[in-house]
């Protein structure tokens, strides 16, 4: 793991090498599958990133691995020499934040943001589609929605936009009546 401030320096390096936003989104789904099958847990086995950052097996070992990864998994060129970059400067356990920072920052530069909508039962797909469609009128952006359900909520919806928290839940409301009875 490293900071945050680190993983945004190597993740801003890698959108830099990025030629084109097809280059972007290549380069941003490479690192994604590899840190998917790097931190992939088998019962009784390290992952391959605790075998890459581990001190029991000699440097040129854990390279010859990470290089066998990259050629194995077909990777992008310019990815797998900057995956061996971030392992030579010793910070491979760090490359799941650095994934996670240059999914932001590319999702940023597309102009994309990602959203939540949680709802007390399963909404129709309409529903969402409108609820999706009047994001992207407010914000100017292509939303990636996820949505949930948290029966919790009695009925309504909770939209969540990057920090903003769009808040219609019939549990919300009914503690604000509860408040305002009592205040």
């Amino acid at each position: 793991m490293i900071p945050g401030s680190l993983a945004r320096r190597y993740a801003r390096a890698l959108l830099q090498l990025a030629d084109t936003p097809i280059q972007r989104e290549i380069f941003g789904r490479d690192i994604a599958s590899f840190v998917r099958a790097a931190t992939l847990q088998e019962p009784n086995k390290p992952s391959l990133l605790t075998v890459l950052e581990s001190g029991a097996y000699l440097v040129p070992e854990r390279r010859a691995v990470l290089q066998r990864v990259i050629e194995r998994m077909s990777l992008d060129a310019v990815v797998g020499k900057f995956l061996l970059f971030v392992f030579e400067r010793g910070r491979i356990a760090g490359v799941p934040q650095i994934a996670q920072q240059y999914a932001e920052m590319s999702d940023a530069l597309s102009g994309r943001v990602h959203a939540k909508l949680t709802s007390a039962r399963p909404l129709p797909t309409d529903a969402v589609n409108k609820i999706k469609a009047a994001l992207e009128r407010a914000t100017g952006k292509t939303i990636l929605l996820e949505s949930a359900v948290d029966p919790e909520l009695i009925g309504g919806v909770v939209t969540q936009v990057g920090s903003v928290v769009y808040d219609g839940s019939l549990k919300t409301q009914l503690g604000n009546l509860r408040t305002s009875l009592r205040g």
